[in-house]
C-alpha cells in the first residue's frame, strides 16, 4: 500500500522537526513531503505537494491556518491541527469532526489521530468539502452545524434540528426533528461541551436536551420534560432546580 503524502505548517522549526520525526519512526503510513514555517509559504507548498494530508499549526505569523486554508480553492485534503490550547480554535473544530492535537504532542494521541484520518482517506465518502464549508460558516456566525460521524457517513446538521441527545456508554443517540435517530461514537460529555452554548441542558445523567424543543416539565414519575415531539425525558433530582431556572428563562 502506498504512503499518504503530508506536510507540516508550523511557524516553529523546532516542532516541525520533532513531528516529522515521531511521524518518521511511529507513523509509517505517513510520509513527510515538506514543512514550511508561515501561511503564504505553506499555500505554496500545498499548491506544489498536493498532500493527502496536512499536519497544520492555527496561529502563525502572517495569517492563521483558517485563514490559509481559506485561500485554497480546492481543499481535497485531511488536516490534522496543532495547537497550543485554545479553546474557542478547538471547539470550532470539534464541531466540523476534524482531529487536533495539543501541544506538546503526545505521542499515542498522534498515533490515535493518524489512524483515524488515514481510514478517512481511504473512504471515498468522508464529507470533507462538506466540513470545510460547515467550518467556513461555523466561523462566520451563521446557524451552527455539527458533523455527526456515524459508522455509515458522515451526518452534517443545524444544532437548532438536534431536539436532545442520549449517552449510551462510549456512544450517544442523536434525535434530529425530522423523527431521524443516529447513533455517534461521542460520549454525552462530549456534546454536552460542545453545545452548552448553543442552548442544550444536561437535565440527567444520561439526557441532554434541546431547551427550544421542550414544550413542559411534568412533575409526575419524579419528574420529567415533555418535547414538542412528545418525547419523554427523565429529569434527575440533583438537576431539576438548574433545568427549571433554565427553562424559565429560555
Amino acid at each position: 500500500m502506498s504512503k499518504i503524502k503530508a506536510v507540516i505548517i508550523d511557524d516553529e522549526v523546532n516542532n516541525c522537526n520533532y513531528l516529522s520525526s515521531l511521524l518518521n519512526e511511529y507513523c509509517p503510513k505517513i510520509s513527510i513531503e515538506g514543512t514550511a514555517h508561515n501561511a503564504s509559504s505553506g499555500i505554496q507548498l500545498i499548491n506544489e505537494i498536493k498532500p493527502r494530508l496536512v499536519f497544520l499549526d492555527i496561529k502563525m505569523p502572517g495569517g492563521s491556518g483558517f485563514d490559509m486554508l481559506k485561500a485554497i480553492p480546492h481543499r481535497d485534503f485531511e488536516v490534522i491541527f496543532v495547537t497550543a490550547f485554545d479553546q474557542y480554535a478547538i471547539k470550532a473544530i470539534r464541531f466540523c469532526a476534524f482531529d487536533y492535537l495539543l501541544k506538546p504532542i503526545n505521542l499515542l494521541e498522534l498515533q490515535e489521530a493518524v489512524a483515524r484520518v488515514s481510514d478517512k482517506i481511504m473512504d471515498a465518502h468522508n464529507g470533507i468539502n462538506e466540513k470545510w464549508q460547515m467550518l467556513e460558516a461555523n466561523q462566520k456566525g451563521e446557524d451552527k452545524s455539527i458533523a455527526l460521524p456515524s459508522q455509515e457517513r458522515v451526518l452534517f446538521v443545524k444544532t437548532k434540528e438536534i431536539t436532545r441527545c442520549q449517552g449510551e456508554s462510549n456512544y450517544t443517540f442523536v434525535f434530529l426533528s425530522n423523527g431521524e435517530k443516529v447513533l455517534v461514537s461521542r460520549t454525552l460529555k462530549d456534546f454536552e461541551e460542545l453545545l452548552n452554548d448553543e442552548g442544550f441542558i444536561r437535565v440527567h445523567q444520561s439526557h441532554l436536551v434541546n431547551k427550544h424543543h421542550v414544550k413542559s416539565f411534568e412533575k409526575g414519575d419524579g419528574g420529567y420534560l415533555k418535547m414538542l415531539n412528545n418525547d419523554s425525558v427523565p429529569v434527575s433530582r440533583m438537576r431539576k432546580e438548574n433545568v427549571l431556572k433554565t427553562l424559565s428563562s429560555k
